[in-house]
């Protein structure tokens, strides 16, 4: 997956440009300096296909979120995927 995209300052999302972020909050990287996406991004990225791995990561990751990542992720699927079943899931996690 590329983790480039955009301008030195500035993450977009390859499958809808007004997704746009701090690349500071977008990238992150290892205590060895590999870089990677934010999880909450890479669930965003699953959400398209949505295959039995996906739905797996996605209730692994869900708990080790912050909240406002959780938010973020419910944000982006109900503008992108508005049917997506992992919003009633976000919805009640959000909830509690």
């Amino acid at each position: 997956m590329m983790v480039d995209r955009g301008t030195s300052d500035q993450w977009v999302y390859k499958r809808e440009p007004a997704l746009r972020m701090r690349r500071t909050t977008a990238l992150r990287a290892t205590d060895h300096g590999i870089r990677y996406l934010a999880p909450a991004i890479v669930l965003l990225f699953k959400a398209k296909y949505t295959r039995e791995k996906d739905n797996h990561d996605f209730l692994t990751a869900l708990p080790l979120l912050e909240r406002h990542e959780r938010a973020d992720l419910h944000n982006w699927l109900r503008m992108l995927h508005p049917y997506h079943a992992w919003i009633e899931l976000l919805d009640a996690d959000l909830a509690s």
